[in-house]
């Protein structure tokens, strides 16, 4: 049977768009709020780049540094709505959408840090990712933040002097209920607020980790510095369901393969704050370090605050606990 000239211009035209469908690539948008040259940029990259070779090219990451599709707590809805396809959060950010995950901030959680890489490279990821994907969003990994501490515009000698200030937290409970647990006043503000807040005396301190803190430009203003390390903040990178279910075996396995242990990062983040506070220090900041005693005192006591955190996030969040536990004791000290 001869086909007809309008039979061969249909044939060559679903051979043209099936091509086109084959050949062309996957894009997605990551966005992080860490603005470029910062380590958490730098990871971004090396992901999008690890999957971009993996695919050879079918899978295209453009990543958005410097909250440049927003600030973190709208693009984490709209990555759970598929809008944005990826990002990297912190804890806080998070907690607003899987109030239980603001348990891996409570304070003096972790023996040490050792114990804490080892729980959640090991045995923590699935305790949380079945409650992210009912929220849209696919747990990639962990990310790095750092070491909690507080800011003071004010000299100060220990935890000791929290007591009747008012501090900024951030918003998440975990940061409220510690610093409520040291005798804080606190003023829930997101990080853009907190040099406007301490330069007009709206607070006198801040709960930030140790990077944000020299990195942001905050050491100018409070050049206080208590070193109480009361919480180890992590994140994570997160996609959207509605993407991850798109892709397939080979996508998945190359950002499942990029996104494995963020071990140099954690290098980077622990190395950049211990550098620059030294840096601090060595221009005339203050830094305050706890002795033993003092940190086994805040620890005893923040246990009270570790509870209190379990009961206002409600539902399984003391099974969850139990869980995190258990973990703990499988990673020693």
């Amino acid at each position: 049977m001869k086909l007809s000239i309008l039979s061969y211009a249909l044939l060559g035209c679903v051979i043209l768009f099936s091509n086109q469908e084959v050949n062309a690539s996957t894009k997605l948008k990551f966005a992080l709020a860490a603005p470029e040259k910062t380590p958490w940029a730098a990871y971004a990259h090396e992901i999008a780049e690890k999957v971009s070779h993996s695919t050879n090219g079918g899978i295209n990451v453009r990543v958005f540094p410097g909250s440049q599709l927003g600030n973190e707590q709208d693009v984490i809805r709209q990555v759970a709505k598929g809008r944005i396809q990826m990002g990297s959060f912190s804890n806080t950010a998070a907690s607003l959408m899987v109030p239980e995950i603001a348990l891996l901030a409570a304070p003096y959680l972790w023996d040490s840090i050792k114990q804490a890489d080892c729980a959640l490279d090991n045995h923590l990821i699935p305790v949380f990712q079945t409650r992210f994907e009912e929220k849209g969003l696919k747990i990639l990994g962990w990310s790095e933040v750092g070491n909690m501490g507080y800011a003071f515009t004010s000299q100060v000698s220990g935890l000791a002097d929290l007591s009747g200030k008012k501090l900024r937290v951030a918003p998440t409970k975990a940061s409220s209920i510690t610093a409520d647990g040291f005798g804080a006043n606190s003023v829930v503000l997101p990080i853009t607020e907190v040099a406007a807040a301490l330069q007009t005396g709206l607070v006198e301190g801040a709960d930030l980790p140790g990077l944000a803190f020299t990195s942001l430009g905050l050491s100018k203003i409070a050049r206080n510095w208590v070193q109480s390390n009361h919480s180890h903040q992590v994140g994570l990178v997160l996609m959207s369901t509605k993407v991850w279910d798109r892709l397939d075996e080979q996508g998945r396995d190359a950002f499942e393969n990029a996104v494995v242990k963020p071990e140099k990062l954690r290098q980077q983040v622990r190395g950049a704050e211990a550098a620059l506070l030294n840096k601090f220090a060595s221009e005339g900041g203050t830094i305050i370090k706890l002795s033993d005693t003092e940190v086994s005192e805040w620890r005893n006591r923040s246990a009270q605050s570790r509870q209190k955190l379990i009961e206002e996030i409600g539902g399984d969040a003391a099974d969850i606990q139990a869980q995190i536990e258990k973990a703990k004791q499988a990673c020693g000290v």
